[in-house]
């Protein structure tokens, strides 16, 4: 099987409109986490997250606009060329949503109880169709839109699972090019749920934080801060002047629970154990953590971390994204992977914003405050989602 290589990263995010301005203020330990403003929050489980505070291009459909800019900065940096029908797009979406505004007027016209009028409907409603984004009603429409967009007419693939959404896509895209199947791939993840549908779904799950804070691993998390942005890679067959190689990759499923993990951690395990696996390692330098700051998900990973690296994890460091960005759900995974792409390259390895009082059941080698810098030869990145689908990455630099 061929080697994959990563040629140009994209990120836009709450902290930046591109990966360096981002990295910048998550080096400093930074957080985006902050009221919510962009709707009345009157009543709702929780009130801050950590939202693009920019205009974007496409205010119909935040998923295209975050998407296709951190695209173009991937595709830009990248510098690749193939034919189009060796270019492939493997992007980890789900659907978008209507605006509230929007919903709120269907229901009227239908009715507006719990009884559907469609004669009421059908009169009604049709005027509202123009305000309904066709790019809404699809998770797919992301990944179309991107490929058209870098005029690519290789294999074409939408992952949508959860917060595990954009790592796996990266997995796919991996073996998609270790195949043959393509030569370069653009893929990613990106996630566009600051809204009241997110924030009550969650909410009713128990999964927000009451206090307003991210903080994985901290001894007083208690959920996690809905966040959005979109994280884009470039991967190819060819070296080209790329220093980090993706190279183990794997997913597993817990078949546990709709929405909890399996508390012994077996799932996280058999993923992580599957990619040092594939990249023949037994240790790494660096692990970008899922991090949810849900008490049960962080008692969960890192007790796999534990299991997976053994004594070796003390000369590990750990760090998490969704401290200072939040909870991006399908571009969570690909967030992370980026991290761990720059650990592997510039040795920058950043740390966990909102981390303040570890919690010693773990006894984890945590990043706190400021990013560090070392050698990294290889970095471990988890996306652990609801269901238990599970995807874990090893990135190592190239000789």
């Amino acid at each position: 099987m061929r080697q994959v290589f990563v040629q140009g990263v994209g990120v836009i995010s709450p902290l930046g409109r591109t990966w360096p301005e981002t990295r910048e203020a998550l080096e400093t330990g930074a957080t985006a986490v902050a009221p919510i403003t962009s709707f009345d929050v009157q009543g709702y489980p929780s009130r801050v997250a950590a939202r693009v505070p920019w205009p974007l291009d496409d205010a119909q459909d935040r998923r295209l606009a975050l998407a296709r800019q951190a695209a173009e900065e991937a595709w830009t940096n990248a510098k690749v060329h193939a034919s189009p029908t060796r270019i492939g797009v493997f992007i980890g979406a789900e659907s978008g949503r209507a605006t509230y505004e929007t919903i709120l007027a269907l229901s009227r016209a239908a009715g507006g109880s719990s009884v559907f009028n469609h004669e009421l409907f059908g009169r009604d409603a049709r005027h509202l169709a123009a305000q309904i984004h066709s790019a809404t009603v699809s998770p797919a429409a992301v990944a179309s839109s991107l490929a058209a967009m870098i005029g690519a007419r290789g294999p074409v693939e939408t992952i949508s699972l959860a917060c595990a959404s954009g790592a796996a896509a990266i997995v796919e895209a991996t073996r998609a090019i270790r195949l043959g199947q393509c030569d370069v791939a653009l893929t990613g993840g990106v996630g566009a749920d600051v809204d009241p549908f997110m924030l009550v779904g969650f909410g009713i799950l128990g999964a927000l934080s009451s206090r307003g804070v991210s903080c994985p691993f901290d001894v007083r998390r208690d959920g996690f801060v809905v966040g959005e942005g979109a994280a884009m890679i470039v991967l190819s067959a060819k070296q080209n002047d790329a220093v980090v190689e993706v190279a183990g990759v794997a997913r597993s499923l817990d078949a546990h629970h709709l929405t909890a993990p399996d508390p012994n951690g077996d799932g996280a395990f058999r993923a992580m154990r599957g990619a040092l696996d594939d990249a023949r390692r037994d240790h790494v330098d660096y692990v970008q953590a899922h991090g949810t700051s849900t008490p049960l998900n962080d008692a969960v990973e890192a007790n796999a971390l534990k299991r997976v690296l053994g004594s070796s994890l003390d000369a590990t460091h750990v760090g998490a994204a969704k401290g200072a960005l939040g909870h991006w759900i399908a571009g969570a995974g690909a967030l992370g992977f980026v991290c761990g792409y720059e650990a592997t390259m510039s040795g920058i390895c950043l740390p966990t914003a909102g981390l303040v009082e570890p919690d010693h059941a773990f006894s984890l080698p945590h990043i706190m405050g400021r990013a560090i810098r070392k050698n990294v030869s290889a970095a471990l990145v988890n996306a652990f989602a609801f269901g238990g689908a599970n995807a874990s990455i090893v990135v190592t630099r190239c000789n």
